[in-house]
């Protein structure tokens, strides 16, 4: 009794203190050394005395001084963080007035006596160390089984959109590590997306430098902002996983499952899935992507100079990696799985390998609207598809690199894939004329088996000599695949007219094609005084294609159609040589380029390999010099700045090249033409980037403009036929003329820091694009703009929650008919929360509301999607986990697409997977036992 009255006296006492306080105080230092010189620079943070957690950050200024404004007036560790001196951590109490001035804040240098003694107290929230923010993922609380993305949603200064996408400091997350090593690709969304969040110690971010930049030495102003997750000791040793099982009512089913063992030197991870929901990617709540380590990286892609891409004449990489594609239509059933292999001797060596499957069966139901206009009428086209396809594909990777020495580095990569894809797809078009009066149905019937197998294979030798700035480089790369194609089409015409007929065509139609290429590059770069550098570079290319196409008639015992089949051998060579000077001192960058570029393009078409040729050979040279200029300034106070201008020259393609006529469906074909000459356009962007780090707060914008001095287009003739109804006959045609511009800003900022933050982004662009239609030229013109706001809340560690909302209007206008012009609306609600209600039970929400409208066609659709669930943990080491979840409660999902091109406008709705619900039953390997008692859960 006598204990309970003296407790209750002294919580009296402290309410009669904190009444004669202020609510609201301003707490206010400086930070200096022992010598009371100033400390430049240092992370103070606000804690939580009970359990350390972060309240409040800032980061002093360059003479040490900080401050916190307007902070609740209670008491607080105040914690200091420096570079190369020993942490400092106050208690900070109630104050009675509203200014409290701490005065001189002495933090210690670290000496070798007291350097075991930091080590262990260094464990700070979040410091600065040059350019690099580290995180310590302990200290931000999150619930058991969530993500590294979840854990991310919380740190301060890191913003994670709907999708997965990173930004840090206004820029995008472009790469994240895994302990230094790049085990998982170059996706980030692969890593944060598979990875417990009890799995990471800290979160570093940081900048990259180019590989050019790795190769001399110089900086190039060129930086990719990536990430590093740094595992926590335990998991380092020994293995870890998590295994999911799921049933749902309509036969829905899911399951998926990983395994890691990680130590020092090495990382093995397994993986698999198979599920009837539309996740094609790992995880059946749609929160994976799983890649192949390092396929095709554009780290070390080997292509050096600026703006390569003129030699890349067609892309060979080594495939998706375990998922497989899906733009949210019908219906799918997935399986798939892959290894992963990581050795990594940071001073010697590096090699990492993967092989991964997935298949995918889709079925698909879909309805489209299209109206195509014409100089003079219009016609609407209502589109009834049925569609199966079945597709899958085997992976392997491989990345070796290896330090010869400290100046010389030698890396080998090889990937290789297999593919098989088989649909069957049923297609039914209504055509109708401008008075909506029905003239003929075409009905298609089309199965088809596709074959492909690509390899890539690359070597980089990079060698840095002594004096600064003097490196060479050196790449050989060879990329082969092969893609067949066997159909089997058929299709029916019937038209509705006075003298009713019918018009029936059967095609047997195999395409062969393999392509070789062959590519090398070569740099050379050199100091001319300490702060100006020029570089010399060449680039060379041979690629050749043999493609087949025979076309047979069923009907008449498979004999070959030889208007219709075509063979083709084509050879491109591509040469490039440019040189350029560079001026870098002081985080200015200033590189002026010029490089003389040739394409030889030879192509010879015959109607089979041994048959004369139908046309002359097209045989083109085309010669270009390109310049580019590229600057970018490192101000003060974290201020970025940059722009550019490129000259691109991009050759035409071999089968816009054909002399001939080629079609599957009979009334939209398609014409070649050898007398066209490259697409030639400038280049503009600019760019402005700010960031605090102070409030952790940061404004990015950026613009890009491009004037098309020359363009391929793909003009059109349309026009009755008395056997096809319409036919539409495409050709390729170069036209001056068309420009393009875009612009992107995005703002971040915590209004409540470490509780509440806003994120703004969109954009506004413009485009203008020639064409003609029966001869007569259309300019079609898009204007489009979107903003997006975000805010994100943590409240309480038991509580996370986001509310966002988006805007995208799109104004498509017609210069031959503006009577058809049409405005697009697309508007969207998201609500999300996160919301622990029981000792181990947690509750999860989200509502994504979308409003789609399009005024020409008098369309309006709103689609309100709810998914909730409800999971719980059991056992002593909370190893399992079982979750009951309802996917689109309101049973509303449907996938639209409107868009409008060229002389048409289309709208699509498709069926896909709706109202569902699943049961659930997770095992953890290691469970969460470690990590609630850390972050006091329960």
């Amino acid at each position: 009794m006598k204990r309970s009255l003296g407790l209750w006296i002294m919580l009296l006492a402290v309410n009669i203190i904190y009444a004669q306080n202020p609510a609201k105080v301003t707490i206010k230092g400086t930070v200096v050394d022992t010598s009371g010189m100033p400390a430049p620079y240092p992370t103070v943070m606000l804690l939580n005395p009970v359990d350390s957690s972060l309240i409040n950050f800032t980061r002093a200024d360059e003479k040490g001084a900080f401050e916190f404004k307007n902070v609740r007036n209670a008491p607080y560790l105040l914690k200091i963080s420096l570079l190369s001196y020993q942490p400092r951590q106050i208690g900070v109490a109630p104050h009675d007035k509203e200014v409290n001035d701490l005065g001189e804040v002495k933090i210690k240098p670290i000496s070798l006596e007291l350097m075991e003694v930091v080590i262990r107290s260094a464990k700070a929230n979040l410091s600065f160390r040059g350019d690099t923010i580290e995180y310590d993922a302990s200290t931000f609380k999150v619930p058991p089984g969530s993500t590294v993305e979840d854990l991310l949603r919380r740190l301060p200064g890191i913003d994670v959109d709907a999708d997965g996408n990173i930004k840090s400091q206004g820029k995008d997350v472009r790469k994240v590590y895994v302990d230094g090593k790049t085990f998982f690709g170059d996706d980030p969304k692969a890593a944060t997306k598979n990875l417990g969040a009890e799995t990471i110690s800290k979160v570093q971010v940081f900048n990259e430098q180019s590989e050019q930049a790795k190769i001399t030495g110089v900086d190039d102003g060129k930086k990719d902002k990536v990430m590093n997750l740094e595992l926590k000791a335990e998991y380092k040793k020994g293995a870890f996983g998590k295994i999911t099982g799921a049933l749902g009512d309509q036969e829905r089913w899911a399951a998926r499952g990983n395994f890691n063992r990680f130590n020092t030197k090495e990382q093995f991870s397994l993986i698999g899935f198979g599920n009837n929901i539309n996740q094609t990617g790992v995880n059946w709540e749609d929160y994976g992507e799983f890649k192949g380590q390092n396929a095709y990286s554009d780290f070390d892609s080997g292509d050096f100079g600026f703006n390569n891409s003129g030699g890349r004449y067609f892309y060979s990489s080594g495939g998706e990696g375990i998922q497989n594609r899906f733009d949210g239509r019908g219906f799918t059933k997935n399986f798939g799985g892959g290894a992963n292999y990581n050795y990594d001797n940071a001073k010697k060596s590096k090699f990492n390998a993967s092989y991964t499957y997935n298949q995918t069966d889709l079925s698909l139901d879909e309805f489209s609207l299209r109206q195509t206009f014409l100089p003079d009428t219009t016609f609407f086209n209502s589109d009834t598809l049925g569609r199966g396809e079945y597709r899958n594909n085997h992976i392997i990777n491989s990345r070796w690199e290896q330090n010869l020495d400290s100046n010389n580095v030698l890396i080998v990569k090889a990937n290789a894939r297999l593919s098989n894809q088989d649909a069957t797809s049923l297609q039914n078009q209504l055509f109708s004329n401008s008075l909506e009066k029905a003239n003929n149905r075409l009905s298609v019937d089309n199965n088809s088996n596709r074959d492909t197998w690509a390899l890539t294979s690359s070597l980089i030798f990079r060698h840095r000599f002594k004096k600064k700035g003097r490196a060479f480089a050196f790449s050989a790369a060879f990329n082969q695949n092969q893609n067949d194609l066997n159909e089997n089409f058929s299709s029916l015409n019937r038209f509705f007219t006075a003298n009713t007929f019918t018009e029936q065509i059967r095609q047997l139609n195999r395409d062969n094609n393999g392509n070789d290429e062959i590519k090398s590059s070569i740099l050379y770069t050199d100091a001319l005084s300490k702060k100006w550098f020029f570089e010399s570079f060449y680039n060379f290319s041979q690629a050749s294609s043999q493609n087949q196409r025979r076309v047979n008639d069923p009907e008449l015992n498979d004999q070959l159609i030889e208007n219709l089949s075509l063979f083709s051998d084509n050879n491109l060579l591509y040469n490039r040589l440019g040189t350029g000077l560079r001026y870098s001192h002081e985080g200015i960058n200033l590189a002026f380029g010029l490089a003389a570029l040739q394409y030889n393009l030879h192509g010879e078409f015959s109607r089979d390999e041994d048959q004369p040729l139908v046309a002359p050979a097209v045989d083109r040279t085309f010669t270009h010099v390109t310049p580019n200029v590229d600057l970018t300034f490192e101000l003060p106070n974290n201020i970025y700045l940059n722009s550019s201008y490129s000259y691109g020259v991009r050759a035409p393609q071999f089968n816009d090249l054909r002399p001939v006529t080629t079609y599957n469906n009979p009334s939209f074909r398609s014409e070649g033409n050898p007398n066209l000459t490259p697409e030639l356009s400038h280049r503009m962007s600019a760019g402005f980037n700010f960031w605090d780090p102070a409030s952790f707060s940061s404004l990015n914008f950026n613009v890009e403009y491009n004037l098309k001095e020359s363009q391929i287009v793909y003009n059109q003739i349309i026009q009755p036929d008395d056997k096809l109804g319409i036919l539409s006959i495409t050709r390729p045609e170069n036209v001056s003329g068309g420009n393009e511009f875009s612009s992107y800003f995005w703002i971040n900022r915590p209004l409540i820091k470490t509780k509440l933050t806003m994120s703004i982004n969109g954009g506004i662009n413009f485009s203008k694009n020639p064409a003609f239609v029966n001869g007569i030229e259309n300019e079609t013109t898009s204007r489009g703009s979107n903003v997006y706001v975000d805010l994100s809340a943590t409240p309480t560690a038991k509580l996370i929650v986001s509310l966002s909302g988006s805007l995208n209007f799109n104004n498509i206008s017609y210069s031959i008919q503006e009577s058809q012009n049409q405005k697009i609306r697309n508007t969207g609600i998201d609500a999300n929360v996160k919301y622990q209600f029981a000792k181990k039970a947690f509750f999860e929400s989200n509502l994504d509301y979308n409003i789609f409208r399009n005024d020409r066609f008098d369309f309006k659709q709103d689609i309100p999607i709810w998914n909730a669930s409800v999971r719980q943990l059991f056992g002593k080491s909370n190893k399992i986990e079982m979750r009951l979840a309802a996917f689109d409660i309101l049973n509303k999902r449907l996938a639209i697409n409107q868009n409008g091109s060229a002389n048409f406008i289309e709208r699509r709705i498709s069926n896909t997977l709706a109202r569902y619900f699943m049961l659930s039953m997770s095992y953890n390997v290691r469970g969460y036992e470690s990590k609630l008692k850390k972050n006091n859960w329960f």
